[in-house]
Order: C-alpha cells, then sequence, then structure tokens
C-alpha cells in the first residue's frame, strides 16, 4: 500500500497587496518504501500533475476507467509526484509564505497525513537536525527539509 502527505498552506500568496488570504492544499506521493516494493502489490494511486489530481489505478498502474470525484478521483491546487524533490515542494508550496512572513503577515505551513507518509521528511529533510541545516555538500538542498529551507530563506 502506498501512502502520501498533504502539505497545506495558509498565505496571503500572490494576493499579499491586497490584504487577502488563501489556503493551498497540496500532495506529494512517496516512493514505495523496500518493503511495499518487494511484495507483488502494485502502486493504488497514481498522481496526475497535468491535472493536479490523484486517481486510483488498476493492477497494471492505469487509472480507473470510471472516474467518481472524490471516490477514486481527487484534485488538489497543486500535486507532486514520486520524483519531486522536496525543493520543489518548498518553492512551489512554501516559499511565498516565508517571504509574506519576512514581511510581517502571518503563514502556517503544516504536513498532514497517515504514519510512515513521508511529514517529517518533508519538513525536517533526512538525517539528523544538524545535518539537514547543513547538508552533506554544505547545502540544505542535499538533506534539509522545509523547516531549513524556510530558516535559511528567513535568515538570508
Amino acid at each position: 500500500m502506498s501512502s502520501s502527505l498533504s502539505v497545506a498552506a495558509n498565505t496571503a500568496g500572490d494576493d499579499a497587496a491586497s490584504g487577502e488570504e488563501g489556503i493551498l492544499v497540496a500532495i506529494r506521493m512517496r516512493p514505495l518504501n523496500s518493503r511495499e516494493s518487494g511484495t507483488q502489490n502494485s502502486r493504488v494511486w497514481r498522481v496526475l500533475q497535468k491535472y493536479n489530481s490523484v486517481t486510483q489505478c488498476t493492477s497494471s498502474g492505469k487509472p480507473l476507467p470510471e472516474r467518481i470525484q472524490n471516490r477514486n478521483f481527487f484534485t488538489y491546487d497543486k500535486t507532486f509526484g514520486e520524483a519531486s524533490s522536496t525543493r520543489q515542494v518548498y518553492e512551489d508550496t512554501s516559499r511565498g509564505i516565508v517571504d509574506s512572513v519576512a514581511n510581517g503577515l502571518n503563514g502556517t505551513i503544516f504536513a498532514y497525513g497517515q504514519t510512515s507518509s513521508g511529514k517529517t521528511f518533508t519538513m525536517q529533510g533526512s538525517g539528523t537536525l544538524q545535518e539537514g541545516a547543513t547538508g552533506s555538500g554544505g547545502s540544505v538542498q542535499d538533506n534539509g527539509g522545509i523547516v531549513h529551507m524556510a530558516a535559511g530563506d528567513i535568515f538570508n
């Protein structure tokens, strides 16, 4: 069974000048882990980035022929497939919030999802907090999560 990560963000975003607030809901599909990929089970859900949607799949990996909204087909503001990087998720969902916060507005970024869906990895990165802050090559982009990227942008 595959899991996913939802990142929801409350931001003034592009409407910061007008004072309007908005909520962006995004989903990031994590790759199958070694235990999941070692079984005969196939991925049940597939990200359709072109449509910012997630759909239930047949055992051959194709979307079900009959799409029923909010039953086997879900649409979000933004979707990220298995190959997406945390940097890409940050740039597309969180950077605008961080910029707004630096300009005095309130903003919230949070991850929500089931156990083992990738929330901690996306928010904190891999390894220890120190490794996430510096990365293996001295760059937050290597190991850091959204928290590290946000802190880097705030203090730079």
